[in-house]
């Protein structure tokens, strides 16, 4: 499990391989992430953002309750000024988006 510094950190790479793909497709920015931070660390960095988008319909479904399956670190999700993840560009992607790459890693699991 990731801390909370490690997992914005891997949502700021995230963001990083999403803009150098956007104009590609949401399979091929997922294997991007996936080759950059593997596929553990992308499943729990995605659990985290649905997490604390938990109110944004925009993610939905099975992509919904995949996330839901994903332990993630507690910490990583409070509204506290100490969580670097409230800092990290969680609207840089948009919900949409993000829902789309998660049905790509939900792919790539099989």
């Amino acid at each position: 499990m990731m801390t909370s510094k490690e997992c914005a950190e891997a949502w700021e790479t995230v963001i990083k391989c999403y803009d150098e793909t956007r104009v590609e497709n949401p399979k091929i920015t997922m294997k991007r992430i996936i080759d950059t931070i593997g596929v553990e660390k992308t499943k729990e960095v995605f659990a985290t953002v649905a997490k604390i988008k938990q109110h944004d319909g925009r993610i939905y479904g099975e992509n919904r309750k995949y996330m839901e399956s994903i332990t993630i670190n507690p910490e990583s999700v409070e509204r506290k000024s100490e969580n670097p993840m409230i800092y990290t560009g969680l609207d840089h992607i948009h919900t949409t988006h993000i829902d789309n790459l998660i049905t790509e890693l939900r792919k790539e699991e099989g």
